[in-house]
């Protein structure tokens, strides 16, 4: 089924990594990590970086057994053996360091990921600039597949029982290449993850003419598009909303001049207001 698009996505059966601090803002992004992990059988890594961390408090990390109990993946009292039984592979990793983004891209120098787990609190105005952001570094620093899960949304994994909830996928589209490496993307992550009836949303924003992209027709699947003017961001959050989707899917170019570098860029801005996980991918 998925011939001619699996390179859209070359995590599928390799290495997810996922910075963790131990917050609400964390535990939600670990609940999809673990659940792409087991649907796509791979290897999860799970790091976390403090100034200061006394080794006993190591197993502060989620705690992945519970949770596969929690999801009947697993009986009670299950061993660490059980959870590779599953497929998966799950690493831990402590690091110290004053920099948490610096030291995060720079352990994934050495050791590469192929999708990356964000947890994202989503701050502006003032209180962005009072609060240092981590997530938005990691991701601009790996130039890597990134799925940003805001603290305040359960996503499309059910922290409850671990189902997948994906009905609707928002794709923003600019350029014909970066909008069909996104919907290729989307395409490929939708498939992975079983999803059997949706509805994928395209919206073009500005004057020029909707670019020509290739749809990918599955049984039960819905394409939409929708062509409108204004602010790129303002639109893609509000449609967004409108729609009540689960995912938005993006592909992005990075920064482009100083006032990317000041504001974000878009990705960057629709991230930090989106209602649902974000998936990032990088253009290049």
């Amino acid at each position: 089924m998925m011939s001619g698009l699996a390179t859209a996505l070359p995590f599928l059966h390799r290495h997810i990594f996922h910075p963790t601090d131990f917050t609400q803002a964390s535990q939600t992004a670990f609940i999809h990590a673990l659940k792409l992990a087991l649907v796509m059988q791979t290897r999860l890594s799970i790091m976390h970086v403090d100034p200061d961390v006394a080794q006993e408090h190591f197993e502060d990390f989620p705690r992945v057994r519970p949770i596969l109990t929690q999801w009947s993946l697993l009986p009670n009292g299950s061993s660490k053996e059980a959870v590779t039984s599953l497929g998966i592979q799950i690493k831990k990793i402590r690091a110290v360091g004053d920099d948490p983004a610096q030291a995060i891209v720079h352990h994934l120098e050495f050791h590469p990921a192929d999708l990356l787990v964000l947890g994202i609190e989503q701050r502006t105005g003032l209180d962005r600039w009072l609060h240092k952001p981590v997530a938005e570094p990691i991701a601009r620093g790996a130039h890597l597949p990134t799925l940003f899960v805001p603290s305040h949304v359960e996503g499309f994994v059910s922290a409850r029982d671990g189902t997948i909830r994906l009905r609707r996928i928002l794709i923003p589209v600019e350029q014909a290449e970066t909008a069909q490496r996104a919907i290729d993307t989307a395409t490929v992550t939708a498939e992975v993850l079983g999803s059997m009836a949706l509805d994928m949303q395209l919206v073009h924003v500005g004057g020029d003419p909707m670019p020509p992209v290739q749809l990918h027709e599955r049984p039960g699947w819905n394409w939409h598009q929708d062509h409108c003017q204004g602010n790129v961001v303002d639109w893609i959050i509000g449609m967004g909303a409108e729609y009540d989707v689960d995912l938005i899917v993006m592909a992005t170019e990075g920064h482009h001049g100083w006032t990317d570098a000041l504001r974000g860029s878009t990705t960057e801005r629709v991230v930090r207001e989106a209602r649902c996980p974000v998936l990032s991918v990088p253009a290049g």
